[in-house]
């Protein structure tokens, strides 16, 4: 058995867990516009590739699923991300946690719900 005769530094607070998991929570929350576009660009991309332009709003429903499922799936990774970190982080003692948590949340329900009512409208 080998022992170190060194101290710990005086004044340093081991990392908390929690403080990861928040940081990780508010970077999932900042990427969301960053995924936004880029779903954007997939659903379009889709849409042109099947021969479908969206504006024209003459599609079969397929079409709208095939081209909008994974661009809704792509951009509810952050928003999944912020609500599993900040719950994680708010598990461990960090209420601050609870802000990152709600905002993924919202902006999930809300791309979600947008999308289900466009696609029932037309």
């Amino acid at each position: 058995m080998t022992t170190t005769n060194r101290t710990p530094a005086t004044g340093t607070q081991p990392v908390r867990r929690g403080s990861t998991d928040l940081g990780r929570a508010w970077v999932a929350v900042a990427s969301t516009p960053v995924t936004f576009f880029l779903a954007f660009a997939l659903g379009e991309g889709l849409y042109a590739l099947l021969g479908y332009q969206p504006e024209d709003a003459n599609e079969p429903w397929w079409v709208a699923l095939v081209a909008g499922v994974p661009a809704i799936a792509l951009f509810l990774v952050p928003c999944v991300a912020a609500v599993w970190f900040g719950n994680r982080a708010r598990v461990q003692g960090r209420r601050a946690a609870l802000l990152p948590m709600a905002v993924g949340a919202v902006l999930g329900l809300w791309m979600v719900v947008m999308n289900v009512v466009s696609l029932v409208v037309t």
